[in-house]
């Protein structure tokens, strides 16, 4: 039985009759290396029939049974696994979605606050004007010149109606915008009785308060009616806005670029992140790994290149310094046999 050194491949020829139990163990003679040996088991030679029930002919000789070497098979891991590239992108969808879904959660919440309050001082400077130019008319009586402020101010972008009230309760001006924006009953109603008093009742002013700002509904359409006091007359000062205006300015920031921009920009650095990985690790270790199988076939000459990150790089030189090692025993195991 031959036996070589592991250390300093210096080989032995080893009577294996004379090993005694199931191993031996001596020291290299070179290097001193504790090799051990085992003694193979012996093959029990085959039947005349075999175990399907096949037997040989007669006048035939069963060829002589030689023993089997176990094979040595290398352990390989189950599956060939997913490429990095697939984690990479499956965590940066996710972080994509947690980004989006913190930003999304962040516009909701802040955006159409500041929406409403550039509303609420929206109304609130056009009812301080009109509260202005109505305040010494009134006083006068004349009721003209408040008919004319009133109006002035109805016709202002965005604004559903303004109405002046005295103190006993009675609309002395009040006038819309435009009339095709409300119901056509509600339209009809108005052109037969007047302005609807007893709506600008849902926002009416408490004892000793100066003003106030509610969310109404005239005619089908939301409006976000704005009051203010006017002292000089126990009186009152009403602008309505309408909140369509609010809702249609959210829906389009939310499709505007502020939104898909980021978006966008997020989705190109994953594509140049994935770009870049390719050509640092997962190219250059693809090249290795057809190298180290064309090593294995044989190919000792073969040199291993370094490329890509500095950590491929050190486990290229780790691969080249195996395969120089293997190169030089399989060249002192040519020469000495």
């Amino acid at each position: 039985m031959l036996v070589i050194c592991e250390d300093c491949a210096k080989k032995y020829h080893v009577d294996v009759d004379k090993i005694k139990g199931i191993r031996a163990k001596f020291a290299c003679k070179a290097c001193g290396h504790i090799i051990v040996v085992e003694k193979p088991k012996p093959v029990s030679p085959p039947t005349a029939a075999s175990s399907s029930g096949t037997s040989v002919p007669a006048g035939e000789t069963k060829a002589e049974a030689k023993p089997m070497l176990p094979s040595v098979v290398p352990s390989v891991a189950k599956g060939r696994g997913r490429p990095f590239v697939f984690y990479l992108l499956i965590a940066a969808v996710i972080g994509l979605l947690v980004t989006g879904s913190s930003f999304i959660f962040l516009y909701f919440k802040y955006v159409p606050k500041l929406v409403w309050q550039q509303m609420e001082l929206r109304s609130l400077a056009v009812a301080t004007s009109l509260k202005q130019a109505v305040s010494l008319p009134l006083v006068r009586k004349d009721y003209l010149l408040v008919s004319q402020a009133t109006q002035q101010a109805a016709q202002l972008p965005g604004i559903a109606y303004t109405a002046v009230v005295n103190e006993k309760g009675v609309v002395v001006a009040g006038f819309f915008h435009t009339m095709n924006s409300f119901e056509s009953h509600f339209s009809q109603q108005v052109q037969e009785k007047g302005f609807p008093v007893e709506v600008l009742a849902l926002n009416g002013l408490k004892a000793g308060a100066k003003e106030g700002s509610i969310r109404i509904n005239m005619g089908g359409q939301p409006v976000q009616d704005r009051v203010l006091a006017l002292t000089e007359i126990d009186g009152e000062v009403h602008v309505g806005l309408f909140t369509t205006e609010a809702e249609t300015a959210l829906r389009q920031t939310l499709l505007s670029p502020l939104f898909f921009v980021p978006a966008g920009l997020a989705l190109f650095f994953v594509f140049l992140l994935t770009v870049l990985i390719n050509g640092l690790i997962t190219r250059p270790a693809h090249s290795l790994t057809g190298t180290a199988n064309r090593i294995s076939l044989g190919e000792l000459d073969l040199a291993i290149t370094t490329e890509g990150s500095r950590e491929i790089r050190e486990m290229s030189m780790a691969l080249e310094r195996m395969r120089h090692s293997v190169r030089t025993s399989v060249e002192k195991l040519t020469k000495s046999s």
